[in-house]
């Protein structure tokens, strides 16, 4: 089950190049100022995400400010266990 979350969070880095993300904000909140609407938690932002192997292909996909977070975060992991994974010989260090 771990390596499947894995796996998938890996893959979609793989997948989303960061350059072909555009990012759309459409909150239906009311403006209460910049500040207050930049860190709303719940405010809705849209990425376009990009097919691979398609020029024409691609979707958006709509998620609160704290999913987009929280699926970085996990991307992050997994990329820094992977290289983590990678460069490890194996043996005990010391």
């Amino acid at each position: 089950m771990v390596r499947t979350a894995i796996f998938l969070a890996l893959a979609s880095v793989v997948a989303t190049p960061a350059a072909a993300q555009i990012t759309f904000d459409d909150s239906t909140q009311p403006a209460q100022g910049t500040n207050a609407k930049s860190k709303d938690p719940n405010r809705v932002i849209c990425e376009r995400q990009e097919e691979m192997g398609s020029r024409l292909g691609g979707k958006k996909v709509c998620k609160t400010a704290a999913e987009w977070q929280l699926e970085r975060e996990v991307q992050r992991r997994v990329l820094e266990d992977t290289q983590r994974q990678a460069t490890s010989t194996g043996a005990p260090a010391g």
